[in-house]
């Protein structure tokens, strides 16, 4: 399921010409910041798995007293200030980014569009 959710958001990035990523065991999706529209892939045993990355987007998922939770957060143009205070999801030095700040114009209806699309692709049974 986590796997399906963030093909959605990896596909809906690729759509907008940007390359997103996958860390294992760190659920969501990563851009790398000094290249966020190379389609080189990220290679070899990594210290800081995190070392110049962003990240774009987020996952909630829960199961709790037989009811799920969950949702995704592609961030496309929000004030990323309070991001700036905290180690997100707990990874102390991890930037949050939006396509905006990556060089993405685009509006957030366009891209909940898209992104629709792709779940429904991507979670479709």
């Amino acid at each position: 399921y986590v796997y399906r959710l963030e093909e959605a958001v990896l596909k809906t990035l690729a759509h907008h010409g940007v390359t997103g990523h996958r860390v294992a065991g760190a659920p969501g999706i990563y851009v790398n910041l000094a290249d966020p529209f190379g389609h080189a892939a990220l290679t070899g045993p990594r210290v800081d798995p995190f070392e110049g990355l962003g990240k774009i987007a987020a996952l909630g998922i829960k199961v709790s007293r037989h009811c799920t939770y969950h949702g995704v957060a592609l961030n496309v143009a929000m004030d990323l200030r309070p991001f700036a205070g905290i180690n997100p999801c707990g990874y102390v030095g991890l930037q949050t980014v939006d396509l905006s700040t990556i060089g993405v114009q685009v509006s957030a209806d366009e891209v909940a569009e898209t992104l629709a699309a792709k779940l429904g692709v991507y979670l479709s049974p």
